[in-house]
C-alpha cells in the first residue's frame, strides 16, 4: 500500500472508469474529476488505507499540473490568428472575469464574516493549482484549503457550463471558451478542448492570463476586503 505504483494504478484506473460513465451517460453532473475523487476518498476509507500511504504516489500525478498547464501555449500558437483578431474581447472578459471573482469573494467574506486567512484562501480560487497554492501562501492563507476550493471551483464550472450554455442559448465559441478559462481553470479548459479547438484556445488563454492577472492583483485584492471586514 505504499507502493507509489498503488496510487498511480488506483488514480488512474479510477478515472478512466469514470470518463467510460460520464461518455456512456452523457450527464455533465457525472464529472470524472468529482466521481473519481469521491470514489478514491470512500476506497481509501473503506480499506483504511492512510492518506499518508496513497499520498505517496498521488504526489507523482501532482507534479504533472506544471508542465499539463505549460502545454496549452500549444494550441495557443495554432490559432494566434484568431487571438489577434479579438484581442479587445479577450482582453475586456479576462479583466472583467477577474474582477467578477474579487467581487465575489468580497460579498462572500462578508457575508460569512470570515477570518483573514480564509479570505486569503479563497482570493485565488479561480486560477490553476499550480499557481493558486503559492498565491494563496504569499498572502497568507492555507494552501490546502486553497488546493480544495480550487478543484471545487473547476468541477462546478466545468459540470454546470454545458447546462448554463443550454439556458442562456450561447452558441459562440469565443465565449463560452473564455468563461470556461477564466471561472473554471484548468478543468474549464480541458472540458473546452474536449468541445472543439476555439474554445480549447480561448480557454488556454484566459486560464493563463487570468492566472497572471491574479499574481499581479492578489495582494491587493486581499487587503481590500480586509478593509471592508473592519
Amino acid at each position: 500500500m505504499n507502493s507509489p505504483l498503488f496510487s498511480i494504478c488506483l488514480t488512474l484506473a479510477v478515472y478512466s472508469l469514470c470518463v467510460k460513465l460520464q461518455e456512456k451517460l452523457r450527464s455533465p453532473l457525472l464529472n470524472p474529476l468529482l466521481i473519481s475523487s469521491i470514489t478514491i476518498i470512500f476506497i481509501l476509507l473503506f480499506f483504511k488505507i492512510p492518506y499518508e500511504s496513497f499520498k505517496v504516489g498521488g504526489d507523482f500525478v501532482t507534479l504533472l499540473i506544471a508542465p499539463a498547464t505549460v502545454s496549452l501555449a500549444i494550441p495557443l500558437y495554432k490559432n494566434k490568428e484568431q487571438l489577434l483578431k479579438h484581442k479587445k474581447v479577450i482582453i475586456i472578459s479576462i479583466i472583467t472575469g477577474v474582477i467578477a471573482h474579487a467581487i465575489s469573494i468580497g460579498a462572500l467574506s462578508l457575508l460569512l464574516n470570515l477570518d483573514s486567512n480564509i479570505i486569503a484562501s479563497l482570493v485565488p480560487k479561480s486560477v490553476t493549482t499550480a499557481i493558486a497554492q503559492d498565491v494563496s501562501a504569499n498572502i497568507g492563507g492555507i494552501p490546502i484549503i486553497t488546493i480544495c476550493v480550487v478543484i471545487v471551483t473547476g468541477i462546478l464550472g466545468s459540470a454546470l457550463s454545458p447546462i448554463l450554455v443550454k439556458v442562456f442559448k450561447l452558441d459562440n465559441d469565443i465565449s463560452i471558451g473564455l468563461a470556461l478559462g477564466t471561472s473554471a481553470h484548468a478543468v474549464g479548459t480541458s472540458k473546452a478542448i474536449e468541445t472543439n479547438d476555439i474554445q480549447g484556445t480561448m480557454a488556454s488563454l484566459a486560464l493563463i492570463f487570468t492566472g497572471i492577472l491574479t499574481v499581479i492583483t492578489a495582494p491587493l485584492t486581499f487587503k481590500l476586503i480586509e478593509l471592508l471586514m473592519k
